[in-house]
């Protein structure tokens, strides 16, 4: 199957044939999307946005690969490269679209293809689509980008800088309360941008993944684990960073 509308893409020529989703029914533990290039050929592999060299290497699994580290600290994984081909080095810094190395089918792989995988730093696996698609991006500061959203959606002052007009605002949202309310979607993209991957991609409803992913934050951050986040309560205060 061709992924279409990709905005970032990993694949020099742009074009990319999806082998294997992420996580899919028959394989849950597959951590990755596997690609394959043009007509269905081998391709260059590309960084899919600027970065530093993570790590390199070869394993029996993974094979020849790249990491890179992106400014949100996600690491990327390239895997399964051709032997040889890899032009980077640890700690080397990239900018997107430059070339990393080539297809290959080594380590565990059955034929030539790319294995493209997102992780969170401690090795949490994401969904890479939503960032080949450009819907979440690496290296943009999504902290501004969540409080910008906060105050458009809430009537505040939209300057990207939170405080007391923009915590007065804030509203209870919760599974019964403002459950659709459109400030949703953008606590939705931060609480997953943060790592808190059980929100699932945004939907802007706070239903039963929006209260498991509150309460895990709420958690982290010594609030009060209900899953309710109450009008300028600690937990929007935790999530402004006024506290």
């Amino acid at each position: 199957m061709q992924l279409l509308s990709v905005q970032n893409p990993v694949l020099k020529k742009g074009v990319h044939y999806i082998t294997q989703d992420y996580k899919t029914r028959e394989d849950a533990n597959h951590e990755g999307i596997d690609m394959i290039g043009k007509n269905k050929a081998t391709d260059d592999i590309i960084a899919i946005s600027d970065g530093i060299v993570y790590d390199t290497g070869y394993n029996d699994k993974a094979g020849y690969y790249v990491e890179l580290q992106h400014q949100n600290n996600l690491i990327t994984r390239y895997l399964h490269m051709k032997k040889n081909t890899i032009k980077v080095k640890k700690d080397d810094i990239v900018v997107k679209g430059q070339t990393l190395g080539k297809m290959g089918s080594t380590g565990d792989s059955t034929g030539a293809h790319l294995h493209f995988a997102v992780f969170t730093l401690d090795r949490i696996p994401l969904d890479p689509l939503p960032y080949l698609q450009g819907k979440l991006e690496f290296n943009s500061d999504y902290f501004r980008i969540f409080v910008k959203g906060v105050q458009s959606s809430l009537g505040a002052k939209v300057d990207g800088l939170p405080g007391k007009e923009t915590l007065k605002k804030t509203i209870t949202v919760s599974n019964k309360v403002n459950r659709k309310h459109k400030v949703v979607k953008f606590i939705q993209d931060y609480l997953y941008n943060l790592g808190y991957t059980e929100v699932g991609p945004s939907d802007g409803i706070a239903g039963p993944k929006f209260t498991k992913a509150v309460k895990h934050f709420q958690k982290d951050n010594g609030c009060a684990s209900d899953g309710i986040i109450t009008k300028q309560n600690k937990t929007w205060k935790k999530l402004l960073k006024l506290l």
